[in-house]
């Protein structure tokens, strides 16, 4: 009997792993994506039989077969990339010899469009290497070594970067970029734009401001182990945008004045490695980016309407050191720097102490601080990491701090920002969690540090890949004032005193076609005199459609509405209808044009009205953006 059972137990896992065998890879399964990749990449050519059938249940064997195949196709391009790497090393001039100049010229080009190969081959065998970590039995089973090709081409690469190093050291490119921006009234009326400046209640040709600029960049190796990079701005897009950055509370005013031609040191820092008791520390110095968490330390893009791609990545710049320690599931970043940078027209990088209520009477002057990252768990399809910020900053001395027109903290010189972070996918989830608080003080005592955090809670989660939806909850302290970028209501940048729950769908009807709908409700948090009660709602819907034309044209339509719903019974009306066309012209140039109709109506409430009339206030503005890289 007991035999019989071992036998039939013996038997039933045969079949249940045979018959998984055959069925464990459905439609739908991320190997199916990572394969059309790899089509994409030119590196096979469909399934085993040369066909590609998304839409059919495959087995475990054929996938094995599939990635055979591209691990082939890799190692043959790898072989050949490598007779033609030894053929330019060995007609390298040697000391005191000659050779042919225009025949090594040749190799050389030769070499640098196979660099562009090689990226696209170490594209691939990270895909590649996914995929091996599922299918490793049945690869071994085919005699396919990953891991030797994986150091195969580490080698390759270092020697082609090598080379590519000592032929072209030292590197420029640029970028040049227009911009013309006109607004104009409604029925005589006059209204906020979202640069938060007065729209002006004339026409569109009383109202044209044309800005332009320039900039270059250096970089290169010094040496074996540093590398530099500098950029350096001449234009008036800065002076005209009031600098890098927007303050979240600055002062509506008329139309910002074209100004003159700036040059500015955008960056410019140096990169080497130093060896700290045994462990690689990498040293930054100069003037260099710093970013970290939209609640603790993010640039706000300084112009809304115009399209200057130099600031879209959310960095401040920073003059001083820092040092990131890499443990690898560990990472630890160190810095000290003085921010506040002047140009010919005075500051152009002010980090502010605010939000749409508050802020501070003097701006940061010179920060330190620390950021840790732990990667409690790896994977692709599972992970978490946990981040902790901390860093305290002058602002000078006896400075303010004022929430509306009241002073909440006086006589303070110092601002610390503190911030935990989660991110996790789990399931198919994405999980985002960010808590920060700031602290006012008087040397090193305390004096505001109640009712001065954020937290934002996400989670997400994909039906596919046409399909995600996403829900969070979100409440930000009257007295939370830190220099980070954590959204925008209408004209109001990192909204405080509010809380309450959002949510968010994105559908891709088509590869030219995609839609999304946001929605947040929020309330008043009631916590102080002079704020927002629990009885002040606030509803915000966003709708946008991106359509692709052609492979040149693309067009968007965006709508933002803000309903008001008052404690005292108004119920103001904030609309913004946005069409934005963008034409490609060509791998580095590309034009944009976006026309903004601007309707707002306050009921009679001179605060919340959009404008500076208590009830209308309308208008438009027309902007357009041409940009090229070199």
């Amino acid at each position: 009997m007991k035999r019989l059972l071992i036998a039939v137990t013996g038997l039933s896992l045969t079949v249940g792993l045979t018959f998984a065998q055959m069925r464990d890879v459905p439609p739908g399964h991320w190997a199916y994506q990572s394969i059309e990749q790899l089509v994409q990449l030119g590196i096979i050519e469909g399934y085993p039989d040369g066909t590609f059938r998304p839409n059919r249940t495959m087995t475990r064997a054929e996938f094995a077969q599939a990635i055979a195949r591209a691990y082939r196709n890799i190692d043959e391009r790898l072989r050949a990339l490598d007779r033609r790497l030894q053929s330019v090393e060995g007609q390298r001039p040697q000391q005191g010899g000659q050779t042919d100049t225009t025949g090594l010229q040749q190799q050389i080009d030769q070499l640098k469009r196979d660099i562009e190969e090689l990226k696209r081959l170490n594209e691939a065998m990270q895909t590649l290497q996914r995929l091996a970590q599922t299918f490793q039995q049945e690869l071994a089973g085919l005699g396919v070594d990953v891991d030797a090709l994986k150091r195969d081409m580490a080698s390759l690469r270092a020697r082609v970067e090598a080379l590519e190093g000592k032929e072209e050291k030292f590197k420029m490119s640029g970028d040049l970029t227009f911009g013309v921006y006109g607004a104009h009234s409604i029925d005589g009326k006059d209204v906020y734009t979202f640069n938060r400046n007065r729209l002006g209640a004339g026409k569109l040709l009383q109202e044209i401001d044309v800005v332009h600029e320039l900039g270059l960049t250096f970089s290169g190796q010094i040496n074996e182990e540093v590398s530099g990079s500098a950029t350096f701005i001449l234009g008036n897009f800065l002076p005209y945008a009031g600098g890098a950055g927007k303050n979240p509370l600055t002062t509506f005013s008329g139309s910002p004045a074209v100004g003159n031609t700036d040059i500015v040191i955008w960056e410019a820092y140096v990169k080497a490695p130093i060896d700290v008791f045994g462990a690689k520390v990498d040293v930054t110095v100069g003037r260099y980016p710093a970013k970290l968490t939209p609640f603790t330390l993010q640039r706000i893009k300084p112009n809304y309407y115009l399209n200057f791609p130099r600031y879209d990545d959310g960095a401040f710049r920073v003059d001083g050191g820092a040092l990131a320690f890499n443990f690898d599931t560990f990472r630890l970043n160190l810095w000290a720097a003085q921010v506040n940078q002047q140009s010919n027209n005075g500051v152009f990088n002010v980090v502010n102490f605010a939000n749409h209520n508050s802020t501070t009477s003097g701006a940061m002057d010179q920060m330190a601080g620390a950021r840790l990252e732990f990667d409690a768990i790896r994977g692709e399809d599972t992970n978490l990491t946990i981040g902790a910020t901390y860093f305290a900053s002058g602002i000078g001395t006896a400075r303010v701090f004022n929430f509306r027109t009241t002073t909440v903290a006086g006589n303070i010189d110092r601002v610390d920002v503190f911030g935990a972070d989660v991110k996790a996918k789990f399931a198919g989830f994405n999980i985002g969690v960010e808590y920060a608080q700031s602290d006012f003080l008087r040397d090193t005592n305390r004096v505001l540090s109640k009712d001065n955090w954020a937290l934002n809670a996400s989670l997400g989660y994909n039906f596919g890949p046409n399909i995600g939806v996403t829900a969070g909850y979100l409440e930000v302290r009257p007295y939370f004032a830190a220099p980070g970028a954590w959204g925008r209501v209408g004209y109001l940048y990192n909204p405080s005193d509010l809380r309450g729950f959002y949510a968010g769908v994105n559908y891709n009807a088509s590869q030219d076609l995609k839609v999304n709908l946001q929605g947040a409700f929020l309330e008043g948090t009631g916590r102080v005199a002079g704020g927002y009660t629990k009885n002040d709602e606030l509803i915000q819907l966003l709708a946008g459609v991106d359509y692709r034309l052609s492979d040149r044209w693309n067009v968007s339509l965006n709508y933002e509405g803000i309903y008001w719903k008052l404690g005292a019974g108004a119920k103001p009306v904030w609309n913004y209808f946005t069409l934005g066309v963008g034409y490609n012209l060509g791998e580095n140039a590309a034009l944009n044009v976006l026309y903004q109709i601007l309707d707002t109506d306050g009921k009679g409430v001179a605060q919340f009205s959009g404008g500076p009339n208590a009830r209308k206030n309308s208008g438009a503005v027309a902007a357009t953006t041409l940009s090229v890289k070199f």
